[in-house]
């Protein structure tokens, strides 16, 4: 039977060439996407850094200049309250009491009001007085709020009580946001949305931000978005309505990334509001203020440059530390830091201003269904590496396949099709690529020890093959998710455990297909059955407990520093180490490949070549396809720049090729040295 399906393994190969070049072309299409979004948004709070500056002895114009000459392009500003505007001067809030004791020259008649809010004299410049007045009859009603007549000062009754009143958010002053874009910066507004909202109460925050001068985009604050109403007969048209105040302006939605770097801090409407949007989004990253305090202003500068570099983050809101370093003021050490983030991200090519975004990019669906009609073929033929079959039902298996992923291309079209496409990627090629090389060995039929020079040069020919097979792979699932919505990780690539154990898994029943282990091969049922029992019959010894044990832990650690959740912590030493790659490499590589995958085939093919121990020879087989899986997998986080996704798989090869080579030829002088202790020993006996 082993030539009866040669004939449609050849169609699966051209059918996957085909799908290869129509797959490239999609990931340059990419490409040149991703290449037009490389301009970074640098931002602090407006509020925070002025009041640390201040206290450090800078006014606003110094303290504003320190800040651009460190990086920042933008400045957050938030609804303001009654209590920051007392607390700066802007105007004074009194009690009823404090009222009548101490302010009876204004003769005010009606003291019916629980406070009283007294601007600035009339005659002179009032920036807030009449906004302030504006936002408590939004949030409290016209009946709550009255400006009471004075003919000296700019007096407000206020009904409410502390200190929920004096905290409640008002609305955005355009006093302080034109302030800010006065100075030459950016102004991101962050607005709350108000309760029992309304269409008209939309409306005013945008007449509002439509007097704020270099607005660059809107982030919101609190757990729903602005115009979100819980109520279901509202919900659909208060959304409708803030995005299509959002178009008309040009305004980018930020979305501030999630703690786990996956998708985003969540809000009450926040995924049907960029929809609307047609997902003109940023991506934030904001590091939460207790984590920044636990790490060096240098660890901190590299979290938000690899951000930059790897999740399409376009927009950096920086957190600021409460203690300052030694030798340096707290604004200093704040803006070091800042400064730092900013000279890595000029270096490595990208600009600082208003962020870029990308544009709402699909790929053509006829070339998306070439490329997953492809991977079908690519699917049958792991298969049949695995159980072999006959040319007449491959045929009937690949005109179905087919069949299905053309329809999913042009009728699907959903996130669903596409990640089962892609999860079948990345569990299929590592194990072919790995499966194709052993066969291509076993045909050898090596009977006799081969040199170390041999293995050095099969080793690096088959490392080669082997990363150019999944390098194949990782193009067709880069192909086949590049789109906005994987771009933004409003769907993201799901099941990465599982592509990360199920390649092992199969790799493990490919190779007792086809090697004997425990002097079995396994070809049929029977043979299976035969090789259980004789497995469970197995004496156990310490040692052999404890080398299962040691695979138990590395399995742990496998699984567990796989994926988005919170699972095995890296140690400082790894920290160290990944971030010196980070800085002399344009991508760091991976180290399940050039750790332990890449050096490990090296070993596969010495334990071939050597004629070590079957087990030895197994145990590398599925190292290696560890290390053929993650570089398939890498390319599955579309959220990084395809180009980084490829030079990164370059890097593990070349430096896992390095390893392997030092490792290789580090074992005939440990054999030596092993060999002359002994003798050395049987000497002295």
């Amino acid at each position: 039977m082993e030539y009866t399906n040669k004939r449609s393994k050849t169609l699966m190969i051209i059918a996957i060439l085909i799908g290869l070049l129509c797959a490239v072309y999609m990931c340059v299409q990419r490409y040149h996407v991703e290449q037009e979004n490389t301009t970074i948004e640098m931002a602090l709070d407006y509020d925070a850094i002025l009041a640390m500056a201040r206290n450090d002895g800078y006014d606003t114009d110094a303290a504003l200049e320190k800040c651009r000459e460190a990086g920042i392009t933008s400045f957050t500003i938030y609804d303001s309250t009654l209590n920051k505007l007392t607390q700066r001067g802007e105007l004074s809030l009194i009690t009823k009491l404090g009222f009548k004791l101490y302010y009876p020259q204004f003769n005010i008649s009606d003291l019916s009001y629980d406070y009283y809010v007294i601007g600035k004299p009339k005659g002179t410049k009032d920036a807030y007085f009449n906004e302030v007045c504006i936002d408590l009859k939004k949030r409290l009603g016209d009946k709550n709020v009255k400006v009471l007549d004075n003919p000296q000062y700019r007096i407000m009754g206020v009904r409410g009580v502390m200190p929920a009143l004096g905290e409640m958010n008002l609305g955005i002053l355009t006093a302080d946001a034109n302030e800010i874009a006065a100075h030459g910066f950016h102004v991101i507004l962050r607005p709350t949305n108000y309760s029992n909202v309304t269409k008209d109460k939309v409306e005013s925050f945008f007449d509002r931000a439509d007097t704020i001068q270099n607005v660059s985009g809107i982030m919101f604050v609190g757990k729903e978005v602005l115009g979100y109403n819980p109520d279901p007969a509202m919900h659909k048209d208060m959304l409708d309505y803030t995005a299509a105040c959002l178009k008309q302006r040009n305004l980018p939605f930020y979305m501030i990334e999630s703690v786990n770097q996956l998708q985003y801090n969540t809000q009450d409407g926040m995924y049907d509001l960029a929809g609307l949007l047609n997902y003109d989004t940023g991506r934030v990253y904001a590091m939460a203020k207790e984590e920044l305090e636990k790490i060096s202003p240098e660890e901190a500068a590299m979290r938000y440059y690899i951000s930059d570099l790897e999740r399409n983050v376009r927009i950096n809101l920086f957190a600021l530390y409460k203690k300052p370093a030694h030798g340096l003021s707290l604004t200093d050490t704040n803006l070091k830091y800042i400064s730092d983030v900013s000279s890595k991200l000029k270096d490595r090519g990208y600009h600082l201003g208003k962020a870029s975004i990308l544009p709402a990019y699909y790929p053509n669906t006829i070339l998306l269904a070439i490329v997953a009609a492809a991977a079908v073929c690519g699917f049958i033929l792991t298969f049949n590496l695995l159980f072999p079959l006959g040319d007449k039902y491959n045929y009937i298996l690949m005109a179905v396949g087919i069949l299905a992923a053309v329809s999913g291309a042009f009728v699907a079209k959903g996130a669903l099709f596409l990640q089962i496409m892609a999860v079948g990627c990345a569990t299929a090629t590592p194990v072919a690529s790995i499966l194709i090389l052993l066969d291509w060995w076993k045909k050898k039929n090596i009977t006799k020890k081969l040199g170390f020079v041999r293995v050095l040069r099969d080793g690096t020919v088959g490392l080669a093959c082997a990363v150019a097979m999944s390098m194949i792979g990782g193009l067709f699932i880069a192909a086949m998710l590049g789109n906005i919505r994987f771009f933004m990780e409003f769907d993201f690539y799901r099941g990465v455990k599982l592509t990360f154990i199920l390649p092992i898994v199969l790799v493990c029943i490919g190779y007792i297909r086809r090697f004997p282990l425990f002097d079995r091969t396994i070809n049929s049922p029977e043979e299976f059955i035969d090789f259980v029992k004789h497995f469970l019959n197995i004496p156990i010894k310490m040692g052999s407990l404890m080398l299962v044990g040691f695979l138990a832990f590395a399995a742990f650690v496998f699984v567990g520093r796989s994926g988005h959740t919170a699972g095995v912590p890296v140690p400082g030493a790894e920290v160290a180490m990944r971030r010196f790659l980070e800085n002399t490499m344009y991508a760091r590589p991976r180290e399940k490949e050039f750790l332990i995958g890449h050096p490990a085939f090296y070993l596969m093919v010495a334990a071939m070549y050597r004629k070590w121990p079957q087990i030895i020879h197994f145990l590398m087989v599925v190292a290696a396809a560890i290390g053929q899986g993650s570089m398939v997998e890498t390319f599955a986080h579309i959220r990084t720049p395809i180009e980084m996704s490829f030079v990164r798989g370059l890097n593990g090869w070349v430096t896992g090729m390095v390893l392997g080579i030092i490792v290789v030829c580090a074992l005939p002088i440990f054999q030596y040295i092993t060999a002359w202790m002994g003798k050395q020993v049987s000497r002295r006996d």
